[in-house]
Protein backbone atom coordinates (compact mmCIF):
# COMPACT_ATOMS: atom_id res chain seq x y z
CA UNK A 1 0.00 0.00 0.00
CA UNK A 2 1.46 3.43 -0.86
CA UNK A 3 2.42 5.76 1.67
CA UNK A 4 2.52 9.37 1.90
CA UNK A 5 4.48 12.16 3.72
CA UNK A 6 3.57 15.62 4.28
CA UNK A 7 5.11 18.74 5.12
CA UNK A 8 3.49 20.99 7.58
CA UNK A 9 5.83 24.15 6.92
CA UNK A 10 7.42 23.09 10.36
CA UNK A 11 7.91 19.34 10.79
CA UNK A 12 7.49 16.30 8.13
CA UNK A 13 4.71 13.75 9.28
CA UNK A 14 4.09 10.01 8.28
CA UNK A 15 4.24 8.11 6.48
CA UNK A 16 0.58 7.64 6.09
CA UNK A 17 -1.63 5.56 4.03
CA UNK A 18 -4.77 7.22 2.22
CA UNK A 19 -7.28 6.36 5.12
CA UNK A 20 -5.05 8.12 7.27
CA UNK A 21 -4.80 11.28 5.02
CA UNK A 22 -8.51 12.15 5.83
CA UNK A 23 -8.01 13.23 9.37
CA UNK A 24 -5.20 15.63 7.98
CA UNK A 25 -7.14 18.02 6.63
CA UNK A 26 -4.86 18.49 3.78
CA UNK A 27 -5.09 21.63 1.91
CA UNK A 28 -4.16 21.99 -2.00
CA UNK A 29 -0.89 23.54 -1.01
CA UNK A 30 -0.16 21.16 1.56
CA UNK A 31 2.96 19.67 0.22
CA UNK A 32 3.36 15.56 -0.09
CA UNK A 33 5.76 13.28 -0.93
CA UNK A 34 5.46 9.47 -1.60
CA UNK A 35 8.10 6.94 -3.17
CA UNK A 36 8.67 7.48 -6.46
CA UNK A 37 8.67 11.51 -6.45
CA UNK A 38 11.73 13.46 -7.13
CA UNK A 39 10.76 16.28 -4.78
CA UNK A 40 7.69 17.53 -2.81
CA UNK A 41 4.59 18.41 -4.76
CA UNK A 42 1.48 20.56 -3.58
CA UNK A 43 -1.28 17.75 -2.52
CA UNK A 44 -3.96 19.09 -5.61
CA UNK A 45 -1.02 17.26 -7.89
CA UNK A 46 -1.70 14.21 -6.41
CA UNK A 47 -5.33 12.79 -8.37
CA UNK A 48 -5.90 10.14 -5.73
CA UNK A 49 -5.78 12.98 -2.77
CA UNK A 50 -7.48 15.52 -4.28
CA UNK A 51 -11.15 14.23 -2.66
CA UNK A 52 -9.20 14.68 0.52
CA UNK A 53 -8.37 18.30 0.03
CA UNK A 54 -9.72 20.36 2.60
CA UNK A 55 -11.06 23.81 0.66
CA UNK A 56 -11.70 25.42 3.73
CA UNK A 57 -7.77 25.32 4.49
CA UNK A 58 -5.30 27.94 4.78
CA UNK A 59 -3.20 29.23 1.85
CA UNK A 60 -0.23 27.07 0.65
CA UNK A 61 2.81 27.15 2.47
CA UNK A 62 5.38 29.05 0.63
CA UNK A 63 8.30 28.17 2.58
CA UNK A 64 11.81 26.66 1.73
CA UNK A 65 10.64 23.33 -0.18
CA UNK A 66 11.93 20.30 2.42
CA UNK A 67 14.30 17.73 1.49
CA UNK A 68 12.36 14.36 1.07
CA UNK A 69 12.80 11.78 3.80
CA UNK A 70 16.10 9.45 2.93
CA UNK A 71 15.13 5.76 2.29
CA UNK A 72 15.58 3.54 4.58
CA UNK A 73 18.77 1.40 4.18
CA UNK A 74 19.26 -1.70 6.06
CA UNK A 75 21.50 -1.46 8.14
CA UNK A 76 24.50 -3.26 9.61
CA UNK A 77 24.50 -3.93 13.32
CA UNK A 78 27.75 -2.04 14.71
CA UNK A 79 29.31 -3.99 17.79
CA UNK A 80 30.84 -2.01 20.24
CA UNK A 81 34.04 -2.68 22.17
CA UNK A 82 31.50 -3.76 25.13
CA UNK A 83 29.63 -6.23 23.07
CA UNK A 84 33.24 -7.32 22.30
CA UNK A 85 34.42 -7.28 25.88
CA UNK A 86 30.81 -9.40 26.89
CA UNK A 87 30.92 -12.07 23.85
CA UNK A 88 34.92 -12.52 24.97
CA UNK A 89 33.99 -13.30 28.82
CA UNK A 90 30.76 -15.31 27.28
CA UNK A 91 33.18 -17.87 25.36
CA UNK A 92 35.69 -18.10 28.15
CA UNK A 93 33.39 -19.09 30.74
CA UNK A 94 31.98 -21.52 28.16
CA UNK A 95 35.43 -22.84 27.71
CA UNK A 96 36.20 -23.18 31.66
CA UNK A 97 32.65 -24.92 32.22
CA UNK A 98 33.17 -27.47 29.03
CA UNK A 99 37.19 -28.15 31.21
CA UNK A 100 35.05 -28.56 34.27
CA UNK A 101 32.43 -31.12 33.15
CA UNK A 102 35.43 -32.67 31.51
CA UNK A 103 36.81 -32.98 34.49
CA UNK A 104 33.82 -34.11 36.37
CA UNK A 105 33.32 -37.07 34.14
CA UNK A 106 37.17 -38.23 34.24
CA UNK A 107 36.92 -38.63 37.84
CA UNK A 108 33.59 -39.91 37.88
CA UNK A 109 34.84 -42.79 35.40
CA UNK A 110 38.30 -43.06 37.99
CA UNK A 111 35.80 -43.49 40.41
CA UNK A 112 33.54 -46.10 38.88
CA UNK A 113 36.87 -48.18 37.73
CA UNK A 114 38.21 -47.81 41.74
CA UNK A 115 34.77 -49.01 42.67
CA UNK A 116 34.49 -51.96 40.07
CA UNK A 117 38.20 -53.06 40.72
CA UNK A 118 37.11 -53.34 44.55
CA UNK A 119 34.38 -54.94 43.79
CA UNK A 120 35.60 -57.60 42.07
CA UNK A 121 38.35 -57.74 44.58
CA UNK A 122 35.62 -58.48 47.46
CA UNK A 123 33.57 -60.73 45.12
CA UNK A 124 36.49 -62.57 44.98
CA UNK A 125 36.97 -62.85 47.98
CA UNK A 126 33.64 -63.67 49.32
CA UNK A 127 33.20 -65.97 46.26
CA UNK A 128 36.64 -68.17 47.72
CA UNK A 129 34.84 -67.57 51.06
CA UNK A 130 31.63 -68.92 49.54
CA UNK A 131 33.60 -71.93 47.57
CA UNK A 132 35.08 -73.19 50.78
CA UNK A 133 32.20 -73.31 52.48
CA UNK A 134 30.94 -75.49 49.75
CA UNK A 135 33.97 -77.51 49.66
CA UNK A 136 33.91 -78.23 53.23
CA UNK A 137 29.99 -79.28 53.02
CA UNK A 138 30.47 -81.27 50.29
CA UNK A 139 33.47 -83.20 51.43
CA UNK A 140 31.28 -84.02 54.68
CA UNK A 141 28.48 -84.78 52.63
CA UNK A 142 30.72 -87.29 50.22
CA UNK A 143 32.27 -89.24 53.27
CA UNK A 144 29.29 -89.50 55.21
CA UNK A 145 27.42 -91.03 52.34
CA UNK A 146 29.62 -93.46 50.17
CA UNK A 147 27.35 -95.68 48.85
CA UNK A 148 25.98 -92.83 47.66
CA UNK A 149 28.93 -91.39 44.99
CA UNK A 150 30.35 -95.22 44.57
CA UNK A 151 28.35 -96.69 41.17
CA UNK A 152 29.11 -100.37 40.35
CA UNK A 153 28.47 -101.98 37.39
CA UNK A 154 29.26 -104.31 34.28
CA UNK A 155 28.59 -108.41 33.25
CA UNK A 156 29.18 -111.89 34.45
CA UNK A 157 29.38 -115.28 32.78
CA UNK A 158 29.49 -118.78 33.81
CA UNK A 159 32.31 -121.36 34.02
CA UNK A 160 32.63 -124.07 31.74
CA UNK A 161 30.99 -126.75 34.24
CA UNK A 162 28.00 -124.07 34.85
CA UNK A 163 28.76 -123.79 38.78
CA UNK A 164 30.28 -120.61 39.51
CA UNK A 165 29.83 -116.84 37.95
CA UNK A 166 32.63 -114.44 37.36
CA UNK A 167 31.37 -110.97 37.57
CA UNK A 168 33.64 -108.33 35.77
CA UNK A 169 32.73 -105.18 37.39
CA UNK A 170 33.33 -101.45 37.37
CA UNK A 171 32.99 -98.89 40.09
CA UNK A 172 32.63 -95.22 39.37
CA UNK A 173 33.60 -92.87 42.10
CA UNK A 174 31.22 -90.15 41.34
CA UNK A 175 32.60 -87.37 44.18
CA UNK A 176 34.03 -84.57 43.78
CA UNK A 177 36.62 -84.26 46.30
CA UNK A 178 36.64 -87.61 48.30
CA UNK A 179 38.64 -90.70 47.65
CA UNK A 180 37.13 -94.33 49.20
CA UNK A 181 38.71 -97.60 49.92
CA UNK A 182 37.75 -100.98 50.58
CA UNK A 183 34.69 -100.91 49.47
CA UNK A 184 32.46 -103.73 50.33
CA UNK A 185 30.13 -105.11 47.02
CA UNK A 186 27.23 -106.87 47.74
CA UNK A 187 26.13 -109.45 45.13
CA UNK A 188 22.19 -110.21 45.23
CA UNK A 189 21.15 -113.85 43.61
CA UNK A 190 17.61 -114.18 42.01
CA UNK A 191 14.78 -116.59 40.68
CA UNK A 192 12.95 -116.12 37.24
CA UNK A 193 10.44 -114.16 39.28
CA UNK A 194 12.78 -111.91 40.28
CA UNK A 195 13.19 -113.02 44.46
CA UNK A 196 15.89 -112.33 46.14
CA UNK A 197 16.75 -116.03 46.80
CA UNK A 198 20.30 -115.15 48.82
CA UNK A 199 23.18 -111.86 49.54
CA UNK A 200 27.03 -112.00 49.53
CA UNK A 201 28.95 -109.13 50.58
CA UNK A 202 32.60 -108.87 49.49
CA UNK A 203 35.66 -106.52 50.22
CA UNK A 204 36.79 -104.97 47.02
CA UNK A 205 40.22 -103.02 48.07
CA UNK A 206 40.88 -100.93 46.47
CA UNK A 207 41.75 -96.98 46.39
CA UNK A 208 38.67 -95.14 44.51
CA UNK A 209 39.70 -91.65 43.60
CA UNK A 210 37.21 -88.83 42.78
CA UNK A 211 35.93 -89.10 39.23
CA UNK A 212 37.28 -92.25 38.30
CA UNK A 213 36.62 -95.53 37.00
CA UNK A 214 37.85 -99.07 39.04
CA UNK A 215 37.64 -102.76 37.43
CA UNK A 216 37.53 -105.56 39.33
CA UNK A 217 36.34 -109.39 39.29
CA UNK A 218 34.60 -111.73 41.23
CA UNK A 219 34.05 -115.52 41.62
CA UNK A 220 30.99 -116.46 42.86
CA UNK A 221 29.29 -119.96 43.57
CA UNK A 222 26.17 -120.53 41.24
CA UNK A 223 23.24 -121.05 43.83
CA UNK A 224 20.36 -123.55 43.28
CA UNK A 225 17.03 -121.82 41.03
CA UNK A 226 19.72 -118.79 40.35
CA UNK A 227 18.54 -117.29 37.31
CA UNK A 228 20.12 -113.95 36.93
CA UNK A 229 22.53 -111.91 39.75
CA UNK A 230 22.98 -108.27 40.56
CA UNK A 231 25.86 -106.07 42.72
CA UNK A 232 26.06 -102.34 44.39
CA UNK A 233 28.37 -101.08 46.40
CA UNK A 234 26.88 -100.92 50.22
CA UNK A 235 29.91 -99.59 52.49
CA UNK A 236 33.02 -97.99 51.76
CA UNK A 237 35.71 -95.82 53.82
CA UNK A 238 37.04 -92.78 53.16
CA UNK A 239 40.53 -92.29 52.54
Amino acid sequence: MKKYYIHTGAEQQGPFDIEELKNKHISRGTSIWFEGLPDWIPADQVDELKVLIDTSSPPPFNGPIATPPPREKASTPVITTHQHRIKRISNDVLIILVIVLLLIIAGGGFFIANKKSSDIRNDSLTNTGTYLEKVLTITEIERSKPRRFLKAEGNYDKNFWGNKLKIHGLIKNIATVTTYKDAIVRVTFYNKTKTVLDKMDNKIGEIFPPRSETKFELKVEKLKNVDSIGWNVIEALPN
